[in-house]
């Protein structure tokens, strides 16, 4: 796979020059308690080869990866990956201690332990073609108070990642946040972190958007009044997380929304939450011991909608 880069709006293909929109899913099988030193997904070769043939079977390019140990091994499960076409969004934080910032007292946190684990995860995975970008943060801002002091600290987070990787790394790798669908901060946030010089801004903006529920359409969703508020975002914009699950089943007519115009005259795609069934109840697969997965209806479901899209292709995001 060739190593995707920002331009403009668009995410591209760094040799064709060609726009790539992000086909993904949230995977993170076992969920955030299954977090633990020496333990990730993608250090574990035999669920990969599992996971990467029903990644396939969706026609997924993209997964997000929550938590990863930086101390293991993950060669053989991100080459595999990059056969099976499947880039790598990947959050720098995890629930452990040091490895996350405190959104209500962020100054506890931010720390020279947490600075050495952020750079870790990127010497870990930098040298992987189909890294395609880091998370900052991951809703760290997510209601009144944690906006009046959890901003400049994800604004310094990111102009760190940023540094660390023009000193340190052999390509760029886009630095990006992923944050939560509010409307306090769906304006000001993206603008926010968005400002400055190339070295202090996001590369690209994730949205954790779940208000497309059942059968909608782009008024009842409220996906027009998406399309006008980040349609003058300066960078890359898309669904870090969708896939409301309150109306049962999940149809994912969204979908067929979100890979044409005018969606893709802003976003540039999205990833479905999530992989595996915990207890929130929006898996697509569910393990039934021994590393066995069983497929869910939403599977299924999903699979014949990104079957629609399937050969669709993007023209790039004009400035």
């Amino acid at each position: 796979l060739n190593p995707i880069k920002v331009e403009g709006r668009n995410f591209v293909d760094s040799v064709t020059g060609e726009r790539f929109v992000i086909k993904g899913v949230d995977y993170q099988p076992g969920g955030s308690s299954s977090v633990r030193k020496g333990n990730d997904p993608l250090a574990d070769l035999g669920s990969c080869i599992r996971d990467a043939y029903m990644l396939q079977q969706l026609g997924i390019n993209t997964i997000r990866v929550y938590s990863v140990d930086p101390s293991v091994n993950h060669d053989e499960c991100m080459s595999l990956f990059a056969a099976a076409g499947i880039y790598l969004l990947l959050d720098v934080n995890t629930p452990l201690a040091n490895q996350h910032i405190h959104r209500y007292e962020p100054w506890t946190t931010y720390t020279k332990n947490y600075l050495n684990h952020v750079f870790s995860v990127i010497e870990a995975f930098a040298g992987y073609p189909n890294t395609l970008g880091f998370f900052a943060g991951n809703e760290v801002i997510n209601d009144y108070d944690s906006g009046q002091v959890a901003p400049a600290y994800m604004k310094a987070i990111v102009r760190d990642m940023k540094q660390y990787i023009a000193n340190h790394i052999h390509r760029p790798i886009p630095v990006g946040y992923s944050a939560a669908d509010d409307l306090l901060f769906r304006h000001s946030l993206p603008k926010y972190l968005s400002c400055g010089s190339e070295f202090e801004a996001i590369d690209f903006f994730g949205v954790n958007s779940y208000q497309w529920c059942g059968r909608q359409s782009m008024e009842t969703s409220g996906y027009t009044q998406l399309l006008q508020d980040f349609n003058n975002t300066a960078v890359p914009v898309f669904f870090s997380e969708y896939g409301c699950n309150n109306v049962q089943p999940r149809v994912f007519q969204e979908v067929e929304a979100i890979y044409s115009s005018p969606m893709t005259d802003v976003f540039s795609g999205g990833l479905v939450y999530e992989y595996t069934e915990e207890s929130n109840h929006y898996g697509l697969l569910q393990m039934v011991g021994g590393g066995a997965l069983r497929e869910l209806p939403d599977f299924k479901r999903l699979q014949i909608q990104l079957n629609k899209v399937k050969d669709v292709s993007f023209p790039l995001i004009q400035e």
